[in-house]
Parts: C-alpha cells; structure tokens; sequence
C-alpha cells in the first residue's frame, strides 16, 4: 500500500506529461486514471491495515479510544505540516509582484512542489513504522498462547470459547450496518467538507487564495487538542454522548454559515467548531468501530475495509451529485455560484448531520453487540 503511494502520488499533482494547450479533457482523463486508481487501492491498504492493528494490541474500551484519538491526533500532526507548508509556499509566491491573489494556472508549481515534499516525509515515517513496528500473527483459529503473566490456574471454570467471526458472518449481524451507517454519514460530512472548503472560502467568501491554507489549518489545530479530550469524555459520558456532542459542534458551524451570508475574520471561529466537531466524531466513530470488531481481531481488517468501502462509494457518489448540480457547467465560476458553495458546505454538514443522529438514535437504542450463535 506504501509503495503504490508513493508511485502514484507525486503524477497526481503534476501537469500531464504528454498533454499540450489543445489536449481534449478525455485524454487527460485517461492519462491521471491509472495514477488514482493506484493510489485510492494503497491507500485503503495502509489506512484498514494501520486501523486493524487497534484492536490487536489492547483489548480495553478506554486504551481503544485512546489509542484512535493519538493515531488522530499525529494524523492532524500530518496535515498540519501540509498545510503550515502550503502556506508558506503560497506566502511566499504572493510576495512576488507578478502573482495574483487567486488561484490559476501559475500556481502548479506550487502544488507539485508540496507533493514531492508530502511524499519524501511521508516515505520517511512509513520507513520508520515498517522497521519499529513488529507483528505477532497467530494462525487462524489458534488462540494467544499464554504469557509470563498468565495464572496457570483459572479462579473460576473457563466457558467455552466462543466460534470465530469470518467474513461472511459480519454480514448476517445487525450491529454491522448500523456502525457502517454511522462511520459512512461521519465520513461524509468530514471529506466532503474537507473537499468544498477552499471552494467555499474563494468562490462564495471571496477571500484571498492563502485562506484555503490558513482556515483548514485552523480546523486540524482544533481538532488536534480535541482529540486529547476524547478518552475522559468518553469515561465520563460515554460512547454515544460523546459523539452526540460532536455532532451538536457540527450543527453549530451549520447554522453559524447559514446565518452569515458573508465572514471576514469570523470565518476563524467557524473553522475552529468545524475541526472540533470533525475529530469528535471521526475518533467516536472509529471507536464504535473497534468495540464492534471486539476479540475477533482475525477478521478485523474485513470489518475496516467494508467500512471504508461504503464510505468511498457514498463520498464518490455525493460529489458526482454536488458537481451535476453546479449551475456553471461551462466554466469555472459564475456569479450562481458564489450561493451554491454556501448551501453546499450547510447540506454537506447540518444535512448529513441530521441522518448521522438518526443512525445514533439506532445505535442508543439496539446497542452494539456481536449476536452471533447466541
């Protein structure tokens, strides 16, 4: 997974190395194709591996939660980097008499600069990761064998071992669609806000080109020192509270941009209740989502990768909706558009938020437990 993205990445974000001023938009299409495809299969490689290794190495609900709010946390460590690089690449070429305060053609070098950068650190820390971080797999069906501090005599009589979940097993229990639902609806409303932001602060705010380096910056700083609250929140209210919580945070930042038809330096504090709320959910969701693979960790990286499939498929989906819709099909941005990216980031967040609650209404009401040949 690694190696795919490191081989695709760096081409993304690079002009099309055969194409010309007169090149049809179908034959660059195909020339990036191949490269998105590579990258969307490593990256969902990494993430379900890196995800699966959770409820591997503890067992307990709290250290679950606390581990998912540290790997969120030097998450928003790494996007952090991004964008403070983002925008002093930005700074700097405004500094320059002969740039513009918007973005345009001159600035691909900037970004193809950013994701070589990107792709050398990230090489560099999954390096890191691969030499330090040491598997201990058991053979399917077998059991951890005992260790040093394990009593050689039980106070109480073992029950029975209970049978191994495999794939096919997750898809006949309830507690599965309904923590899909949840992640998909949480996946939502981070990506695609995440996605129509910058869209949102030049197109509808009309603000200068270095806000869409600062504002989500703002947002993954918020998050960051959200993600350290989530374990004694979670101790002290609970799973559901806590992403009911999150939720009302991003209910907030809805109505705080459907109020306001225009933001100056407001725009900051919107941002700080969005990347709150986010972390709050996302770190939430990925937690229900250890507690429901629970010991049958063998088949942990399943539950991951159908989780992340219905949140790719709806994301994809959800943009090629948002995109039918652009009342400018003809050109970059019209006049119709500076009010379409504003309803744009109100549904994507408030919308959504509304069905995520309605899925955690489910959640609160049949908990989440393996049913499994009870």
């Amino acid at each position: 997974g690694t190696t795919c993205v490191l081989v695709s990445f760096p081409f993304i974000f690079n002009p099309c190395l055969a194409c010309k001023e007169n090149t049809p938009q179908w034959a660059a299409f195909i020339y990036y194709l191949p490269f998105i495809v590579i990258f969307q299969f490593g990256w969902a490689a990494t993430q379900i591996s890196h995800l699966s290794l959770i409820p591997e190495l503890v067992t307990s609900d709290h250290e679950k939660v606390e581990l998912t709010a540290f790997r969120y946390a030097f998450t928003v460590m790494a996007n952090i980097t991004v964008y403070g690089l983002a925008w002093l690449l930005l700074n700097f070429q405004v500094d320059q008499p002969d740039r513009t305060e918007h973005l345009g053609i001159q600035d691909v070098p900037i970004f193809r600069n950013l994701s070589l950068i990107v792709v050398v650190l990230g090489a560099v820390f999954s390096l890191i990761f691969h030499l330090g971080t040491k598997e201990k797999p058991y053979p399917p069906g077998s059991l951890p064998q005992p260790e040093e501090s394990t009593p050689l005599l039980q106070k109480e009589p073992m029950s029975p071992p209970r049978p191994l979940l495999i794939w096919k097993d997750w898809l006949l229990e309830p507690a599965f669609y309904q923590v899909a639902v949840l992640y998909m609806s949480t996946r939502l409303i981070v990506n695609l806000s995440q996605t129509y932001i910058a869209m949102y602060l030049t197109n509808s705010l009309l603000l200068p080109k270095k806000y869409i380096a600062t504002i989500p910056l703002v947002m993954y700083i918020s998050g960051f020192l959200s993600s350290f609250l989530m374990k004694p929140v979670n101790k002290w209210i609970g799973r559901n509270l806590t992403y009911f919580v999150g939720i009302l945070v991003i209910l907030a930042f809805a109505s705080w941009v459907t109020l306001a038809g225009q933001m100056g330096a407001e725009i900051y504090g919107a941002a700080v209740l969005l990347g709150a709320g986010s972390a709050t959910i996302l770190v939430t969701s990925l937690s229900m989502t250890a507690d429901l693979i629970g010991t049958n960790t063998h088949s942990g990286a399943f539950v991951y990768g159908a989780m992340s499939f219905t949140d790719k498929m709806a994301n994809g989906l959800a943009v090629m909706a948002i995109q039918n819709l652009h009342p400018c099909p003809t050109e970059l941005c019209c006049p119709a558009c500076i009010s379409f990216y504003h309803w744009v980031m109100v549904l994507v967040t408030g919308g959504i938020a509304i069905a995520a609650i309605a899925s955690l209404c489910c959640i609160m009401v049949w908990p989440i437990r393996v049913r499994y040949r009870e």
